[in-house]
């Protein structure tokens, strides 16, 4: 991540959340600038952080998937009870 066009963003992001950890802080609440500014620099470099982008991407697929089924299997647990 320091070796690409945002070395500072991450730098930045990586500061603000080793602080929200020593300060005990949400670090979501705390860093959510940072994360946004080093989220939109790695969209702007895709040739360099494009593996990182398609792997958070594959994750965040993959949370929605587990959420779409765990809804679905929670929908079928209260239809059995029904019947």
């Amino acid at each position: 991540m320091k070796g690409g066009g945002c070395k500072d963003a991450f730098v930045a992001w990586e500061k603000c959340m080793q602080e929200a950890e020593k300060r005990d802080e949400d670090i979501v609440d705390k860093c959510s600038e940072a994360a946004a500014l080093l989220e939109q620099c790695m969209d702007a470099h895709p040739d360099y952080y494009e593996p990182i982008l398609r792997a958070e991407q594959a994750l965040a697929d993959a949370a929605v998937a587990a959420a779409a089924n765990d809804r679905d299997l929670e929908d079928e647990k209260k239809r059995g009870k029904r019947s």
